[in-house]
């Protein structure tokens, strides 16, 4: 299988995920890392600003807090659901993903 069409089977998967569920996507973390990662080499000048912006989003995400153990999780996910959503949002860009109002 190509990189291109690497691509855009995570990208369709990350898509299928927020059909499920539009608030946070199922399963779509790992696929959302996978689908940046494969794009390491054939980012757009345009896709940089979303790069940029996902990869400080997961660090967030990796921060320690002090806030109680339930706490941690849910933090974790919401600041992991917005990176997944700049990942969409290139996907879109690059037409491996259809135009849904949830993204």
């Amino acid at each position: 299988m190509n990189l291109d069409a690497y691509s855009a089977e995570l990208a369709a998967a990350m898509e299928a995920g927020f059909v499920r569920n539009p608030n946070t996507g199922e399963h779509c973390q790992g696929l959302a890392d996978a689908y940046m990662a494969s794009l390491a080499e054939s980012f757009l000048p345009e896709d940089i600003e979303e790069r940029e912006e996902y990869d400080r989003l997961v660090a967030w995400s990796l921060e320690k807090r002090d806030v109680s153990p339930g706490e941690v999780v849910v933090t974790f996910n919401y600041i992991r659901v917005k990176a997944v959503r700049v990942a969409m949002k290139v996907a879109r860009r690059r037409g491996e993903v259809g135009q849904h109002e949830f993204l």
